[in-house]
């Protein structure tokens, strides 16, 4: 069990990574993701894509880190990560980490409050390493 002291919020956030083949785009994101534009939920998935790229700009919370490499993947995402990071790495694939926040959006706020793997043989998402 954590204890935490001092300011405690009642929202939550999620430290994510994604491994991917193609620079991190909206676009590329967004069809990863499973969105289509003709879905019905298109508009809210364009904004859970645009908090996950400015997710990556704000880093992950509750760790500091300068670079992403295989020790510091471990230690926030475990080793099935890390050994995938490792392995994508080595083929020239993208690496991304940053946090989303129940505060965002409702598609991002459930997100966020949930722990999840996309494993798929050009795209990975870990988002396990979810704070309260």
């Amino acid at each position: 069990m954590i204890i935490r002291d001092g300011f405690v919020t009642n929202s939550s956030s999620t430290n994510f990574m994604i491994i991917c083949k193609e620079e991190l785009t909206t676009e590329y994101l967004f069809r990863k993701l499973g969105f289509n534009n003709q879905s019905r939920i298109s508009d809210a998935g364009m904004s859970l894509v645009n908090d996950i790229i400015y997710g990556t700009t704000r880093g992950v919370r509750w760790f500091e880190i300068d670079t992403i490499d295989y020790a510091n993947v471990l230690k926030i995402f475990g080793e099935k990560s890390a050994e995938k990071f490792k392995e994508l790495s080595k083929k020239g694939f993208h690496t991304y980490i940053g946090h989303i926040s129940s505060d965002d959006e409702y598609l991002t706020s459930f997100m966020a409050v949930d722990s999840f793997v996309i494993n798929e043989k050009d795209f990975y998402m870990d988002g396990k390493n979810c704070t309260w």
